[in-house]
């Protein structure tokens, strides 16, 4: 067995996210005021990172970016958020992943205009096979040859491989036998019960048949309606906490990063998920995917007490709103 010098490595490529507030999307032609902007990082994977190491987990991760300023800020981003880049791979003279989200406070929604970077995807040729088998956990959002590949390396070591399966995907559930995490989206239930013929309403078979398929675990997130999950032979449901809303981008990154430190303790998945939807909670009252994400004193707290304790989340806020990297 390989020595385990990380927690969970998380396998993605981040994005650089421009975030944009406003009262509503302008009609055409019109000129309209903006009430906040801030860069911050982003990327389902990358961002569960960034919760987890938040949460005080060793984190790493296998990312590519361009050598470019938003490849510079992507990784400066990381080493705030406490994520190993080791194994960042940066790629002379190809641009980074880019997005803009914007968030309109009239209807709490959002919107992304995304733009991938030009830099090759990741190969099997550019995994450090030691550095994948010194973790506990892999965290993925899609498999390739690469990460399955991984995938691997990490089962022969004892270690589990965590999803967010954001998308309903055939490299996602051909490969179910590969996943021991699996913590799907409202999207990918909604198309998973239109694809297999199973009633909406009955949350437990649907899960029950992604668990049959190899995964020990099975959440399935619906935003303000809470979580639902499966695991060994029970079913439960979480609600989600009442919190004054201002962006939801990201709110389910964080709760995978979340989920991934929650399993680390040898919680079950019934108080992971109280403990993740916390998490997501918090970060939902703030701009963005990453300045609202919260230190485990200040999710313990807003857990017991119901108060969230906003002295080192803007902190974060003044730090994303700088640009101070």
């Amino acid at each position: 067995m390989t020595e385990k010098r990380f927690d969970v490595i998380g396998i993605g490529d981040p994005y650089q996210d421009l975030l944009v507030e406003v009262d509503r999307l302008p009609e055409h032609n019109q000129k309209i005021r903006m009430h906040e902007w801030c860069f911050q990082g982003g990327g389902n994977v990358p961002t569960a990172m960034a919760m987890a190491g938040t949460l005080g987990l060793k984190v790493g991760v296998v990312s590519i970016v361009g050598d470019d300023m938003l490849g510079n800020t992507a990784e400066a981003d990381y080493k705030f958020n406490h994520v190993d880049t080791s194994h960042l791979i940066k790629v002379k003279g190809k641009r980074s992943n880019f997005s803009v989200c914007i968030s309109e406070r009239a209807n709490v929604g959002k919107e992304f205009i995304c733009k991938a970077g030009n830099f090759p995807p990741l190969g099997v040729k550019d995994l450090d096979e030691d550095y994948i088998r010194s973790a506990r956990m892999i965290h993925i959002g899609e498999f390739t040859e690469a990460i399955l590949t991984a995938a691997r390396w990490i089962h022969e070591e004892g270690g589990k491989v965590s999803i967010d399966a954001a998308y309903y995907r055939p490299d996602i559930y051909e490969n179910y036998e590969h996943i021991d995490i699996f913590i799907g989206s409202e999207d990918y239930y909604r198309e998973l019960c239109k694809d297999k013929g199973f009633t909406p309403s009955d949350y437990r078979t649907a899960m029950e048949y992604v668990k049959a398929q190899g995964p020990e675990i099975v959440v399935f997130t619906f935003g303000p309606d809470g979580c639902k999950g499966v695991y060994e032979d029970r079913y439960f449901e979480v609600p989600a906490f009442k919190v004054d809303v201002v962006d939801s981008t990201g709110a389910g990154d964080v709760f995978h990063g979340a989920f991934v430190y929650a399993y680390l303790q040898g919680w079950n998945p019934e108080k992971s998920a109280r403990f993740c939807s916390g998490a997501s909670a918090i970060k939902c009252t703030r701009l963005g995917g990453r300045a609202g994400i919260p230190t485990l004193p200040v999710l313990e707290r807003f857990l017991e007490t119901g108060e969230i304790d906003y002295t080192e989340i803007d902190e974060r806020v003044n730090f994303y709103c700088a640009g101070t990297y």
